[in-house]
């Protein structure tokens, strides 16, 4: 008798359970979208077929922040991430205008990448050039023509030698970090056979969260449990785990997670020098603009990114910005955290995107910058070094947000980059025949 009681209030409970579940997501189904419903399985963003995104059946497959022909082990922002992810071939893609009231085509190419389509095959008298980094070199909120992989090409071919013809493939997907691109350096960009390769990111390095024992990220059961279901995650947003919150935004501000990142980043730029010089491909790094969103663009055109950096540490010395009361601006990060899950609009962390907060991120990034040109530009370097923090320092209310960049801020940046790439695309057509225009002396 007592055992079926017990099974009985068990039935009870669970039949609770699931009415309070399928309640929720109804809820929710209602203020966002039918795509609630299936909260917490792989139809939650349209990832169940393996293909791309139906724009006319999900909301979100337009964007340019969707991407899933994964390669390897990718999951974005996640430091323990060994794979890379782009498009489909010809996958049909859109990117938002910068005042976010137009939608504009962007062309996905038959390798997966931005750009006009490519052989695979460099054709003879071809200058390779392979642009690397995410989304500000890819060109969010920018048209086709306006990248800044498109305008430096256009550079370069104004300056080449008579005959050469110079190829600037945009080899750049959103949300990569440094161990992503190098994957996907070795995995497809070492067979197009460069004969030099840019990079230009760091926003996405510096956003990381690393756990603070290292290692695999490990998440609790109210955490796991909060994954598949919308109830739980609801209450996680309001009664999140006593303490827990405070203790991992104290570690997102640390100078140790900081210089972690730092090492991390620079120790992969090494890396990629090195294995591109084993190949005989030559490299040009620069470094990366970055604005807190604090200042308004008119306030941004009279501060320097360093005098920027000196403001937000000011700050945080004065206990005006930091840890101190577990927030992401003006929301809660178990608010935030349950609204991207809610919405499921981006396949990341969203641990990690509650700690992305514009300014955090701001000072790991300008550990990595200033780690970055201190190797790079050294004298003897073997790479080559563009500076575009300083060559946009005058026009940082061209930026678009807290990275990305208009046309005219992208034009700045490719000729940032002809300046460097220039005398080493003529060193590599006089010491190389097979390089040399048709009919030129070799």
């Amino acid at each position: 008798m007592a055992g079926r009681k017990f099974l009985a209030a068990a039935a009870l409970i669970a039949l609770n359970l699931f009415v309070l579940e399928a309640a929720t997501r109804l809820w929710f189904a209602w203020k966002l979208g039918p795509r609630t419903l299936a909260y917490g399985t792989r139809w939650h963003r349209n990832e169940a077929a393996g293909k791309p995104y139906d724009a006319a059946k999900d909301s979100w497959g337009w964007s340019v922040q969707a991407h899933h022909n994964d390669v390897g082990s990718f999951k974005a922002y996640d430091p323990t991430s060994a794979g890379y992810s782009k498009y489909f071939p010809g996958e049909q893609k859109f990117t938002e205008s910068p005042d976010r009231t137009e939608k504009w085509p962007v062309r996905i190419n038959n390798h997966g990448f931005r750009g006009a389509d490519f052989d695979a095959e460099k054709a003879p008298g071809t200058f390779r050039i392979l642009t690397l980094g995410a989304s500000s070199t890819f060109g969010y909120h920018d048209r086709d023509q306006e990248t800044y992989p498109v305008l430096l090409q256009a550079d370069l071919q104004k300056v080449a030698p008579a005959g050469l013809r110079v190829e600037v493939i945009n080899f750049a997907i959103p949300h990569a970090m440094t161990d992503n691109v190098i994957a996907m350096l070795f995995g497809e960009g070492f067979a197009l056979k460069p004969d030099l390769v840019t990079y230009y990111e760091g926003a996405n390095d510096a956003a990381v969260i690393e756990p603070r024992e290292g290692g695999e990220r490990s998440a609790g059961f109210r955490e796991r449990l909060a994954s598949w279901s919308m109830l739980a995650a609801l209450v996680n947003s309001v009664a999140p785990p006593a303490g827990a919150e405070e203790s991992d935004v104290a570690w997102w501000w640390s100078d140790d997670l900081a210089a972690r990142r730092s090492a991390h980043f620079n120790g992969n730029l090494r890396r990629l020098a090195e294995a591109c010089r084993e190949r005989g491909i030559d490299v040009v790094l620069a470094t990366q603009q970055f604005q807190s969103t604090l200042l308004s663009p008119e306030e941004r055109r009279g501060v320097s990114y360093a005098d920027e950096v000196a403001m937000l540490r000011g700050k945080v010395a004065r206990g005006e910005l930091g840890p101190s009361d577990g927030r992401v601006g003006d929301v809660s990060v178990d608010a935030l955290v349950f609204k991207v899950r809610a919405t499921g609009a981006d396949p990341i962390a969203v641990r990690d995107l509650a700690g992305l907060t514009a300014p955090r991120a701001m000072l790991v990034h300008a550990r990595l910058m200033d780690q970055l040109r201190g190797w790079a530009a050294a004298p003897g370097s073997p790479v080559g070094f563009a500076d575009v923090v300083h060559a946009l320092d005058s026009r940082r209310d061209l930026m678009v947000n807290w990275v990305h960049l208009d046309g005219a801020a992208n034009a700045i940046v490719a000729r940032t980059l002809a300046a460097a790439i220039e005398p080493r695309m003529a060193a590599a057509v006089a010491a190389r025949p097979a390089l040399a225009p048709a009919g030129a002396p070799g």
